[in-house]
């Protein structure tokens, strides 16, 4: 394993996206996360080649902590550029910000800071034009939490889920109603975040080896 991305691996990646992009059409927002994987010149490569598809963002295509290397690739291609779940505190985002060393960001609500604190990054970016996107593969408790912060921005542009068909995933607040509705996360008007946690359900299925997150 290193750094680089071999031709053969390239052709894979490329194909691959080339395929999801025929299936699921041209009018789908499509992203990439090739998770801090390569090195700059394997970004480049890889951005260039996922130009045609028009995605929504590539995401990470090196580690984030290297400014410069990740500027580099935002510069060099009409591919957005992403990042940002693992930087914390709005000071973690502030060069990358004031270098555009990304088109969009993407904070992990649930460990960056907190609410306010993702707030704060938020305004950051749009001072600069950069959406805010937040990362977000957690439990149905934060996703409303997030969704409260995203609501609250006018840079908001998309609030990543994993979850979607998960049928405990409600199970483990108590709500009103569904915390999602037709492909959106409803935001509860009731005080604090307007869900609670189900503790009796969480105590009932409390495990250290089982399915409840798997």
């Amino acid at each position: 394993w290193n750094w680089s991305v071999k031709p053969d691996e390239l052709k894979l990646i490329v194909d691959q996206a080339f395929e999801i992009r025929d299936a699921v059409g041209s009018s789908m927002d499509l992203a990439i996360d090739l998770h801090g994987r390569y090195d700059a010149t394997a970004g480049m490569k890889i951005a260039h080649a996922l130009e045609p598809l028009n995605l929504m963002w590539l995401e990470e295509p090196v580690p984030p902590e290297n400014i410069d290397a990740i500027a580099k690739i935002t510069q060099s291609t009409t591919t957005p550029i992403c990042a940002g779940e693992n930087l914390y505190l709005r000071y973690g985002f502030r060069e990358l910000l004031e270098k555009q060393a990304v088109d969009i960001i993407m904070p992990d609500i649930s460990k960056c800071g907190g609410l306010s604190e993702s707030r704060k990054m938020a305004n950051m970016a749009e001072i600069y034009y950069i959406p805010f996107a937040p990362h977000n593969n957690s439990s149905a408790l934060s996703t409303v939490a997030d969704a409260h912060v995203c609501a609250s921005v006018p840079n908001f542009l998309v609030l990543e889920f994993h979850r979607y068909g998960d049928p405990i995933w409600n199970d483990v607040i108590i709500s009103d109603e569904p915390a999602i509705q037709d492909g959106h996360v409803m935001v509860p008007d009731k005080p604090g975040i307007g869900v609670e946690l189900n503790d009796e359900y969480l105590e009932k299925n409390n495990q250290e080896e089982g399915e409840l997150w798997q």
